[in-house]
């Protein structure tokens, strides 16, 4: 009997996963940071985008300064707690799952009364610059 020889699964694209919705229709793209939201949301992810910036250069780290062929992190700012709850079963605002190589930073759209919008902020700058600094390749 001879053996089947299979393929891998062609590699999922993240706009094709459980982890995209529909309500993501903007796009920051900034080397292997990719930050998805709804343009209703465009002011609160361009902080956050440059919020990440500033946390970076802390550390010497540049986004565009970063090599390409590094694993992406993929920040979803969910519009709703109904549109996050659909994707993570966490009662945080943030959540982290693996997608292949890359990570998937999952953010509750509707801020939460208990943190501030400035220490929210800072706390997903200090993830991702965390995830960064982590990565082998980086190193």
């Amino acid at each position: 009997m001879e053996a089947i020889e299979t393929q891998p699964p062609a590699a999922q694209m993240v706009t094709q996963s459980r982890f995209f919705t529909t309500d993501f229709n903007t796009a920051i793209i900034d080397g292997p940071l990719r930050i998805y939201f709804a343009d209703r949301q465009e002011s609160e992810a361009l902080r956050i985008y440059f919020n990440i910036q500033e946390t970076l250069m802390q550390t010497g780290m540049k986004l565009d300064s970063l090599p390409l062929d590094i694993p992406n992190m993929y920040l979803m700012l969910y519009p709703t707690k109904i549109s996050y709850s659909e994707v993570f079963e966490k009662d945080d605002d943030l959540a982290a799952e693996q997608f292949g190589d890359h990570l998937i930073m999952g953010i509750q759209g509707d801020n939460s009364p208990e943190i501030s919008s400035n220490d929210r902020l800072q706390l997903i700058s200090q993830r991702v610059r965390n995830v960064f600094q982590a990565w082998p390749i980086l190193k």
